[in-house]
């Protein structure tokens, strides 16, 4: 995947979320030790808890397409992971997580609300949703949104029955998005919830109804999947 960024270590100085989607068919055996892909796997795992500033590691296939795995991995800052990228133990990592793929990765950062996520993310299931905008909105388009963003999530929050916890922010850069692989930017949100049943069913309830149009005003799309995570302290 292609991304676009400016000087992201002086903008966010703070902690940051790398978050990846890596194309890894469901028929390669990550989850067997003992197998050339689980043993791939678990170095790959061990490599990422053990980098200077990594603080949590999750993971997990997509509920709704097994051949796709999520990653999110909590830094101490953007600059953390920069300069882990830059260090000697990098390129074996990048080595063993290749020979996995069957694809192009995905990978950006967010600075989630709150951090570090870990209510949102240790729950049973988590929903991760992404809107996408045009490359060109402006900030006061951006903060409009969010303002509708907001209401939304308070009236789920007080409506929806198994929702646990949720944890939010922008992608710092932009990504390619859509069949024509256009610039844009995007809005992660991840929500836990009970079961994925309990996800399913408050989307069919007149409160989810009436209110979804707020996360479509000014956006272009929105895509949403399950995972089941796995992972949490280095």
């Amino acid at each position: 995947m292609v991304v676009r960024s400016g000087n992201l270590s002086m903008a966010h100085p703070g902690p940051i979320s790398e978050v990846a989607i890596f194309p890894i068919a469901s028929t390669t055996t990550i989850e067997q030790s003992g197998t050339t892909a689980g043993e791939a796997w678990a170095f790959s795992l061990e490599a990422i808890r053990n980098a200077p500033g990594a603080q949590e590691i999750f993971w997990s296939r997509w509920v709704e397409n097994k051949d796709m795995v999520q990653m999110i991995i909590n830094w101490d800052s953007y600059d953390h992971h920069m300069r882990y990228q830059k260090s000697p133990d990098f390129p074996s990592l990048i080595e063993k997580l290749t020979s996995l793929f069957n694809g192009s990765p995905v990978m950006c950062h967010v600075h989630f609300t709150p951090h570090p996520p870990d209510a949102a993310f240790n729950a049973p299931v988590l929903e991760l949703f992404t809107t996408y905008f045009p490359a060109s909105i402006s900030e006061e388009e951006k903060a409009k949104w969010y303002h509708n963003f907001k209401n939304f999530m308070e009236q789920m929050i007080v409506d929806a029955e198994g929702l646990v916890a949720e944890a939010h922010g922008w992608m710092l850069e932009e990504v390619e998005h859509g069949k024509d692989k256009a610039m844009c930017k995007a809005f992660l949100c991840g929500i836990g919830w009970e079961s994925v049943d309990k996800h399913m069913g408050h989307r069919g309830t007149e409160s989810f109804q009436s209110s979804i149009g707020l996360l479509r005003e000014g956006s272009l799309s929105v895509e949403m999947h399950h995972v089941v995570f796995r992972g949490g302290q280095s």
